[in-house]
């Protein structure tokens, strides 16, 4: 957005809930801060080690040991992950410079500065920051008996695999971490009771199980019907189409969703959603 009409917009008053990991909600609060907007920390997810490092080890080594032709990084959490692991089994010399000898695709610049970060080069980052922008990359390229290496968490959604399956290509998942709910619930709960009083504007969701894990949680505890109806009242911000796609399946319909699948362009939809509104 331009700089100038931006600073016209405003979500000066708005309360507005970040559902993401407690660690990565601070350049989304910013930017709300920023906008004259009160950020309401609400982490739905716990990013934790993958607990079977037996199957780290092995996938690992298999990356090592066998022909691979792509490696795609699909978050910032799957780069700082292997790191953290090719550190604890003394791999990383020996793993980045075969890194730099194959095709490295980054779901986005984001992900594409922390993977150069760490002295890889990246390759590709697909013009639409996400698993179909991945595949529409690649289609160009004859991927008939290439290998590709996806580095996920152990909740990520099986399309990418299967459109690259479906393109001739053998693909090896390597869950380098997990995406757990939160152990302590007393802040989602506290944050569903803030929901029904009224206290929250705008609710913003930047993956699928953000919105999973809200509402598993909230079953634990209350009607799930309960929460749909304190959320219909809410503007409801999905990054994506498959976040989008989550809510709607849960029964909540989606109010924003940017066409750049980024934090920063979310929250200029959120923007121009309130101003458009304000304004009717």
């Amino acid at each position: 957005m331009i700089p100038e009409v931006r600073s016209r917009l405003s979500l000066k008053g708005k309360t507005v809930a970040i559902t993401r990991p407690e660690k990565q909600a601070e350049e989304l609060a910013e930017l709300i801060s920023r906008l004259g907007g009160t950020p309401y920390l609400v982490p739905t997810i716990e990013i934790k080690p993958q607990r079977n490092e037996w199957l780290v080890t092995r996938l690992l080594n298999r990356i090592l040991d066998e022909q691979i032709d792509f490696l795609i990084v699909m978050s910032v959490n799957s780069v700082t992950s292997l790191v953290e692991n090719l550190e604890k089994l003394g791999l990383k010399d020996k793993f980045l410079e075969k890194l730099n000898k194959i095709i490295v695709i980054a779901i986005g610049p984001k992900t594409q500065r922390e993977v150069e970060k760490r002295g890889i080069k990246v390759n590709i980052v697909p013009s639409t920051y996400s698993s179909e922008g991945i595949v529409e990359s690649l289609k160009k390229t004859d991927l008939q008996e290439k290998t590709a290496v996806i580095l996920c968490s152990n909740k990520s959604s099986r399309h990418l695999p299967r459109e690259l399956e479906k393109l001739g290509v053998k693909v090896l998942e390597v869950p380098i971490y997990e995406c757990t709910p939160p152990a302590d619930h007393r802040k989602v709960l506290a944050f569903i009771n803030a929901l029904r009083q009224g206290e929250i504007d705008i609710v913003t969701f930047t993956s699928s199980f953000t919105a999973i894990n809200l509402f598993k949680i909230a079953s634990q505890h209350i009607s799930v019907d309960d929460l749909r109806e304190s959320l219909r009242r809410t503007v409801i911000a999905a990054i994506g189409p498959v976040t989008r796609r989550t809510l709607e399946e849960l029964g909540v319909k989606v109010d924003v969703m940017p066409r750049e699948y980024t934090i920063e362009a979310m929250v200029d939809s959120i923007v121009n959603h309130v101003s458009h509104v304000k304004n009717e």
